[in-house]
């Protein structure tokens, strides 16, 4: 049932459901399929590409470290355009851009080939669900935009689970085959989604988190649904310039402590499923692995998401890279199949957890007027730690014939980073 909300000498209808949780919705699809068919999906095709080409597994990892020097240039782009055309069209591009990639890499002949298909693909990733999603959900929520984005971010829960899918195709088709198909049903599922996006509410006449303005009342007899309006987190005094946060210690020891935490979390995008094959697990279950750390990722999306609204955030930073510390030591002495659970726990919460409190953290000191653009500079400091560690880890496997060494030091990197976090302090606003 919708209301009716009164705004000076107009009379303007209340959906029963703020449009932004549509916009979240669209971005849990999104982020779904996306992880399906190549987040993780692409761990699937690493040994039939060996198979079939002979190539060494440094060589194909590094294609995802060119994805991250791609993402350095274009995760800024991808932030300055969406300040100011919004994010609908850049998702919408980054779908088509990303089907188009899938489908490319079913024709591939040659490494350079398979290295041009994962970047337009990365491309198109990037776009559909980097910041441009985030960024939505950033300026349609404001006292609820922890808990949004740690929804937002539910989607790629079951991904793990679903890797069946790509499985099955491989398996019953060929890589071939099952890249096609993917990047096909990419566009068909995706194109719609991209379109429910909107820019800030405000052009569309409703509030952060679906409050009512100010000062506006409700028609006669529904006066139980109008809504106080609740101060958020966020710096009321203002938004930082670009410039500013680059002048900022904020900016800079975060961009620190997010490149530390995504070390290790690039490398295993690439080699879990190898890992877990390396130590004599079956595809089966090193399959599996994947999907019970995405399901139990969902403590850390959502407790992530709601505790940003009310701890510190530099406490929170702490806590997540301890358990991802926790979960690289219990994952380096993995003997039996029963230690994939508490590996899957500690690693799910701290991987989880990052992606909803990134957001909270970057708009809550920074706020959110210019918050495409800085996201996207801050996540340059990533570029690095993303390039070297899927190529370190196997290039260690090729040398050592085991992961095990990589996996100490990542867990070292994000050890030496949790001091960092306490550095973290709001800077001063403009006034």
């Amino acid at each position: 049932m919708q209301t009716k909300a009164r705004v000076g000498q107009r009379t303007r209808l209340i959906p029963p459901v703020f449009f932004g949780w549509y916009i979240v919705a669209a971005g849990m699809g999104i982020h779904l399929w996306a992880s399906i068919a190549w987040v993780y999906g692409a761990q699937v095709f690493f040994t039939p590409l060996i198979k079939e080409f002979g190539w060494s597994r440094a060589l194909i990892s590094g294609a995802f470290a060119l994805q991250r020097l791609e993402g350095s240039v274009a995760g800024p782009i991808e932030g300055f355009l969406v300040d100011r055309i919004g994010p609908r069209k850049i998702v919408f591009a980054g779908v088509v851009i990303m089907g188009l990639g899938l489908v490319f890499l079913g024709f591939i002949q040659a490494l350079w080939m398979f290295y041009v298909g994962a970047l337009v693909v990365s491309l198109g990733l990037g776009a559909a669900v980097g910041t441009p999603r985030t960024w939505a959900i950033v300026q349609w929520f404001r006292r609820l935009r922890g808990r949004a984005l740690g929804i937002g971010t539910t989607g790629a829960v079951i991904s793990g689970p679903l890797l069946i899918i790509v499985v099955w195709l491989v398996e019953t088709w060929g890589w071939r085959v099952a890249f096609v198909a993917l990047g096909v049903a990419t566009w068909a599922l995706l194109i719609p989604l991209a379109l429910v996006f909107r820019a800030r509410p405000e052009q569309y006449g409703y509030l952060p988190d679906g409050d009512h303005p100010v000062g506006a009342g409700t028609e006669p007899g529904e006066g139980k649904g109008e809504r106080r309006e609740i101060p958020s987190r966020e710096v009321a005094s203002g938004s930082l310039t670009v410039r500013q946060a680059l002048r900022s210690r904020a900016f800079w020891v975060l961009t620190m402590v997010f490149g530390a935490q995504s070390m290790g979390v690039s490398a295993l995008i690439v080699h879990l499923i190898p890992y877990f094959q390396s130590i004599h697990f079956s595809t089966v279950e090193a399959a599996s692995v994947l999907g019970w750390f995405t399901v139990l990722s969902l403590f850390g999306r959502l407790g992530g998401g709601v505790a940003s609204d009310y701890i510190d955030r530099r406490l929170l930073l702490a806590v997540i890279l301890a358990s991802e510390v926790a979960a690289f030591l219990v994952l380096a002495n993995v003997t039996s199949y029963w230690q994939v659970f508490p590996f899957a726990l500690l690693y799910g919460t701290s991987f989880g957890a990052m992606f909803p409190a990134q957001g909270v953290i970057v708009s809550g000191l920074f706020g959110s007027r210019n918050f495409g653009a800085i996201q996207g500079l801050m996540q340059t400091g990533s570029v690095l730690s993303g390039m070297v560690a899927p190529v370190l880890m196997g290039w260690i496997f090729d040398q050592t014939g085991s992961y095990v060494s990589a996996i100490y030091i990542f867990a070292a990197v994000a050890a030496i980073t949790i001091p960092l976090t306490v550095l973290a302090r709001p800077p001063r606003l403009p006034t």
